[in-house]
């Protein structure tokens, strides 16, 4: 009999819900791709529990048992909150409003809290492959931790020491992004991230690195006050600190935000340079040769690359869903462990496409809808590469839609919009698309086998886009689009594992010599990556998009007259 355990991310943001069968990771989905809310924000898992059970065809009967990735009663305690605040957070103990029983029923199986950061441990070391590893945890906050230092050994997960919330670099960096006016209701810092390659970090920032866990010794010790205190009061400090100690020493003033470039550089430093020192404390103490890392700022590609450059470890692995979503994830890897004894997963997290798909058939039944305005044909696997590589290679923009969405915020070749990189003009078109800013970087997918003649360091990083490379120097004017202002990129490599897109990019090198495509996120700004073909068709038809391939589909707007 098969063992089930369904695990979730709740809370305000990011609420996702994952399925373990067996001690495998087999769904995952957040919240969001099911309601189009973007982050889902305040919303409960309902939805995507439903999506994956019945993905499985299974009922809340089968579930062994539930995990959420916070302790969430814990967690309250611990707040010291006024009455008012804790009852903003209360409701995320209550199994009645993560499990509905007028969607789920009576049969409820038993809910166990897991650790925030021990969620996102396992969602790290458990998918991994590794038997053992190094293990850093860096986020805004947990419960009461803000960055978690331990070691994955015989099967379980230890912290050897953990920063307070009070030191937080996810809350440094946020509230650096919110001075620079990069930082709105759905959290951009990777806008942030990518401004701080057009500036040099010539600023002092309060951040910097301590073994005694004190990072910010440029500011005033608060590491007496409770920890829902301490929170306003490092936001008010850092934010006090920004308009005193850097230009423009002015906060959020969107319409000259390239001056904040150097703001950018120094703040996306300091963060830099921590990290590289818990990686330094972390290879000292456990002399692990890999390193597994989650939480929100493993996010942060540029930290990631500079890791991976200094070369502390032969192997690194961030899961594709390092933030809090990816804690439904860990929260029911941990807990099948504890409860089964299965310490990881038989097979590695290679794909990220853990979300719903759908068939030709249903693709059909959506086309039906738009038949007054477009026009579609059908196409083997071979015939479809070609034909949408040809008309890449000849400066067409074109969706992508194939199997299950991806898990975490990158398009990874599932729900993509893809274009040449051998023309800049590529860039601003995509730019235009999505709405996005002219001068934020466009990744790139590569054929596993021709990264090293493009790409500098070990292309086994580099799967889910989370970890930037130096470009070679011989190839930047051969990708172009590609190419951030530092001469880095955030590739991702693609295997025969992902056959289709893969084909793609082997059709594209056909005509073309190069084995890489552009790659962004199918979705409009402010919506969430596209999750059925009706919302890709949605998308294309409002956006400039040349071309939509919903599974075996070639897809075209019919010419008006």
């Amino acid at each position: 009999m098969k063992k089930y355990i369904l695990g979730l991310n709740i809370g305000h943001h990011d609420t996702a819900a994952a399925l373990i069968r067996d001690g495998e990771l087999v769904m995952f989905v957040e919240q969001e791709r099911i309601s189009r809310h973007k982050m889902a924000l305040g919303e409960s898992p309902a939805e995507a529990i439903q999506e994956c059970l019945n993905r499985e065809g299974i009922t809340m009967a089968d579930v062994t048992a539930v995990s959420v990735g916070m302790d969430w009663k814990y967690r309250n305690q611990i707040y010291e909150m006024s009455e008012t605040e804790k009852a903003k957070y209360t409701m995320y103990e209550d199994p009645d409003w993560f499990l509905p029983r007028e969607i789920f029923g009576s049969c409820r199986p038993p809910v166990y809290s897991i650790r925030h950061h021990l969620s996102h441990a396992a969602s790290a070391c458990r998918l991994s492959g590794f038997r053992e590893c190094a293990v850093l945890v860096t986020d805004n906050r947990g419960e009461d931790a803000a960055a978690s230092l331990g070691v994955y050994r015989n099967g379980e997960i230890s912290f050897f020491r953990q920063i307070g919330i009070q030191h937080s670099p996810g809350i440094f960096y946020n509230r650096a992004a919110r001075y620079a006016g990069l930082y709105g209701k759905y959290r951009e810092v990777g806008k942030f991230m990518g401004l701080s390659s057009y500036g040099r970090p010539v600023m002092k920032m309060p951040l910097s690195p301590s073994r005694d866990g004190r990072l910010f010794s440029g500011l005033e010790n608060i590491d007496n006050e409770g920890i829902f205190a301490s929170i306003g009061l490092r936001t008010e400090q850092l934010a006090a600190y920004f308009e005193e100690n850097c230009f423009p020493y002015q906060a959020g003033n969107a319409e000259e935000v390239m001056s904040y470039a150097n703001f950018a550089a120094s703040a996306q430093h300091a963060l830099e340079s921590v990290i590289l020192d818990f990686a330094a404390e972390l290879r000292e103490v456990t002399g692990m040769d890999s390193l597994a890392m989650a939480g929100g700022v493993a996010l942060n590609c540029a930290a990631n690359g500079k890791l991976a450059d200094a070369g502390l470890f032969s192997h690194i692995f961030v899961p594709p869903f390092a933030s809090d979503a990816g804690t439904a994830a860990g929260s029911a890897m941990e807990l099948y462990y504890r409860l089964f004894g299965k310490s990881r997963a038989d097979r590695p997290l290679k794909l990220a496409g853990l979300g719903c798909s759908y068939t030709d058939e249903e693709t059909l039944q959506a086309l039906g809808k738009y038949e007054d305005q477009v026009s579609f044909a059908r196409h083997d696997p071979a015939a479809l590469c070609r034909i949408v590589a040809k008309a890449l290679s000849e400066g067409l923009i074109a969706g992508w839609v194939q199997g299950g969405f991806e898990a975490g915020p990158r398009a990874l070749g599932n729900r993509s919009i893809l274009a040449d990189p051998r023309s800049r003009r590529s860039l601003i078109r995509l730019n235009q698309i999505k709405d996005r800013e002219m001068w934020r970087p466009i990744a790139p997918s590569i054929l596993e086998e021709d990264y090293s003649s493009y790409f500098e360091g070990d292309p086994e990083f580099r799967r889910f886009m989370n970890v930037a490379a130096l470009v070679r120097e011989d190839r930047r004017r051969v990708i172009p689009a590609a190419v951030h202002v530092d001469n880095t990129a955030r590739p991702q490599t693609v295997s025969p594992d992902q056959p289709l897109y893969y084909g793609l990019l082997r059709a594209f090198r056909e005509i073309t010599g190069v084995p890489v495509l552009c790659n962004t996120s199918f979705n409009q700004r402010g919506e969430p990556l596209v999750n059925t073909p009706e919302d890709a068709l949605n998308c294309f038809l409002s956006r400039g998009i040349d071309l939509l391939v919903i599974g075996s589909f070639v897809i075209q707007r019919k010419e008006t007259a």
